[in-house]
């Protein structure tokens, strides 16, 4: 079962000896997990008090453009304390119509994701309510480690207090999920056991260690995550040429520059993770590989759905997302849960697209709720990229 040559190796422990059985999973992903909390992302928080209010005025999102009312959107303000130190953020919360699609036994499913949606309507008439979070009151994206959460954990000098700007975006979806479980489901009538966590591009990073680390969520949608997310370090496509033409785009088609170590550790970029990631100086000193990050979501319970795009992402390298999605899909393989696994690249667009909607929202039915939605299946688990 050994990966690549020269590539981490996600079936052997630290200590040499083989991953043999399902049973050892268990023990070997908390050991990588440690590895990312000490190595990469740094650590993971949780444990705390989660309270909340809601409202139906007041609700925006902030994103790179500003400021934007969230018309007819609940505000949900989520009140976090842990030992002595308290903090808060607002963002919306959009409810299906219930005239368009009644509510489930149970209540709606949802989705939980790191900024506003495009293509969020569409989830909207799926019978789908979506947190639209508004990850820059949680954590800044720079290395100044402001906002919410670094308010409840203060970045020092110390690994133990190092928590990068991407641990802390997945640490406020996981605190959106624990308040769906305090009573905020019962509250907007939504399932706490039917969630969906996505974001793009670095929120897509986020994403993917969001899935890594709190295990509640039922499907897992990293899109366009590139490097630090679901691009493998030691993978690039610069210079390569594929034929996509089956998507109605170029039948020679030349990745140009993919996004390098040294630009995420980068001042525009570094703060994403912890101190210890800016000694590596290659890939190959990486001791991890971000297959190993895909795998580690990886449960009966739930599923994975990755996402990319095929033009117009060479930065974010997309066929070395192809490579992690084949190499982790190994271990969901070993574990018995290739259905679990699943993936999509739409043509174009830096986004979760409602294109990708119309595919995975329905794999979610199927797969998660049970329901007897139509889904390709051999579809979702492969790309031109083969």
């Amino acid at each position: 079962m050994k990966q690549n040559a020269n590539w981490p190796d996600i079936f052997t422990f630290a200590d040499g000896h083989a991953l043999t059985t399902k049973a050892d999973w268990e023990q070997r992903a908390n050991e990588l997990r440690k590895q990312y909390e000490d190595e990469m992302y740094g650590v993971w928080r949780s444990g705390e008090n989660v309270a909340y209010t809601v409202s139906d005025e007041g609700a925006v999102m902030i994103s790179f453009f500003g400021v934007i009312p969230a018309e007819g959107a609940k505000n949900l303000t989520l009140h976090i304390t842990t030992g002595e130190r308290s903090a808060s953020w607002s963002l919306p919360v959009f409810l299906p119509d219930p005239d368009k699609c009644p509510m489930p036994e149970g209540g709606y499913p949802f989705i939980v994701s790191m900024h506003g949606l495009p293509s969020m309507q569409a989830a909207l008439d799926m019978g789908f309510a979506v947190f639209a979070n508004n990850c820059s009151l949680v954590a800044s994206d720079d290395t100044k480690h402001e906002g919410s959460f670094y308010e409840l954990y203060p970045y020092g000098e110390e690994p133990a207090s190092q928590t990068g700007v991407l641990m802390a975006w997945a640490w406020a979806a996981s605190k959106i999920l624990d308040a769906v479980y305090n009573g905020l489901g019962k509250d907007l009538s939504l399932n706490p056991d039917l969630s969906i966590v996505t974001g793009v591009s670095r929120f897509g990073k986020a994403t993917a260690v969001c899935g890594a680390f709190d295990m509640r969520f039922r499907l897992v949608a990293p899109s366009c995550s590139g490097a630090g997310g679901l691009a493998l370090y030691r993978f690039f496509s610069e210079g390569r040429t594929y034929n996509l033409s089956k998507v109605g785009a170029s039948d020679a088609y030349t990745y140009g520059q993919n996004e390098p170590l040294s630009c995420l550790q980068s001042d525009g970029e570094r703060g994403w993770f912890n101190d210890a990631f800016l000694q590596y100086k290659s890939p190959e000193e990486i001791p991890l590989e971000q297959y190993e990050l895909a795998a580690l979501a990886a449960a009966p319970n739930r599923c994975y759905f990755l996402i990319a795009s095929y033009t117009g992402e060479d930065w974010v390298n997309a066929p070395s997302m192809w490579e992690c999605y084949k190499e982790a899909g190994k271990l969901y393989d070993f574990l018995g849960l290739s259905e679990r696994f699943a993936c999509h690249f739409h043509k174009e667009g830096h986004a979760v697209l409602e294109e990708d909607f119309a595919l995975m929202l329905p794999y979610f039915n199927k797969v998660i709720r049970g329901l007897p939605d139509e889904v390709d299946m051999a579809s979702l688990h492969t790309s031109i990229f083969e």
